[in-house]
């Protein structure tokens, strides 16, 4: 049986969720790809623009899947990293704990080669957390829909390029950390499902209940965002509990932030991959899997789920990669 599993953290600067595929644009050179954990010298405040940021000329429209055009000097170089707000934004000011999506490109800045992209020309913006070092302290002074140029150590941007970088990011959008869809009327022969004031969600199993034949899946709450597919990297808030008794084996809501799925069956269990296609961005889900869909007779070590049990999942859709 199909483990439920986190992903690998990948491609993430300086932060920890990420919906982009593992791949980057450009010709050959070092990966754009941050180091998994921050180094030693990466920024903890707003780098204030300089020289060398302010001479990085970027056109073409914001917040868009085109990468605009980027031209800088070659051998551009900061001491202590820099950044300019290149086109000043008109949405909401991130804060430390918020999560944002963000396209970004990273050229070296010895000699202006582009060594990759996320969300500019291929893929989804990237979910980035806000707060901390590296990158995301540089998130923390952005507003949404901003277009911010860094120059700096690659190292004290957050990313494992080495050397001096360019990045040049859109701040697509803030991402909320709950389901925002509308709410359905919901099935009283299945469990129901009460949010608390954060979103978390409480779950009530209804007595007597039995293990169904079939998996079942509600939608609680309707999104209207991107639908996801087989093989899509989803962002989600869930919670897993026990159809007998109701007890909790597994939470995002208890590890106090999103989580990162690919939603495969060569990633995840099966009724968790039944209930997730086809659901859309904003959605919140109730999964009701059957044994069979979930881990059989050989559930994880140490996870608290018995032989042959059957799961009850309740599944905030957040953001679709």
């Amino acid at each position: 049986m199909k483990r439920l599993r986190l992903l690998p953290i990948a491609l993430v600067p300086a932060v920890v969720l990420g919906l982009a595929a593992c791949s980057t644009s450009g010709s050959g050179g070092a990966s754009a790809s941050p180091s998994a954990s921050a180094s030693a010298a990466a920024i903890t405040s707003c780098p204030k623009p300089g020289k060398a940021s302010d001479s990085v000329k970027v056109s073409g429209a914001v917040g868009t899947t085109t990468a605009p055009k980027v031209e800088f000097a070659k051998d551009l170089s900061a001491s202590k990293p820099q950044a300019t707000v290149a086109v000043e934004g008109k949405g909401a000011s991130l804060q430390d704990g918020d999560y944002a999506q963000v396209s970004y490109a990273v050229y070296q800045a010895s000699d202006a080669k582009k060594l990759g992209a996320i969300g500019f020309d291929q893929g989804n913006p990237q979910v980035l957390s806000v707060g901390g070092s590296g990158f995301g302290a540089l998130l923390a002074c952005s507003t949404v829909g901003d277009r911010v140029v860094a120059v700096g150590q690659s190292s004290a941007l957050g990313f494992n390029t080495g050397g001096e970088i360019v990045v040049v990011a859109d701040v697509v959008a803030q991402t909320p950390t709950k389901a925002t869809g509308k709410a359905q009327e919901q099935d009283p022969s299945l469990p129901t499902v009460q949010d608390k004031a954060d979103g978390e969600p409480e779950i009530t199993i209804p007595s007597g209940m039995k293990a169904p034949s079939k998996t079942q899946v509600e939608v609680l709450k309707q999104g209207t965002g991107q639908a996801i597919a087989n093989g899509d990297t989803a962002l989600v808030q869930y919670k897993g509990v026990l159809l007998d008794g109701g007890k909790e084996f597994d939470s995002s809501w208890s590890k106090g932030a999103p989580t990162t799925f690919t939603v495969s069956e060569g990633s995840l269990i099966k009724g968790f991959v039944t209930g997730l296609v086809g659901q859309k961005v904003g959605s919140q889900v109730l999964i009701v899997t059957t044994a069979e869909d979930a881990y059989g007779a050989n559930p994880p070590e140490s996870s608290g789920i018995p032989k042959n049990a059957a799961l009850v999942f309740v599944v905030d859709v957040l953001a679709v990669g």
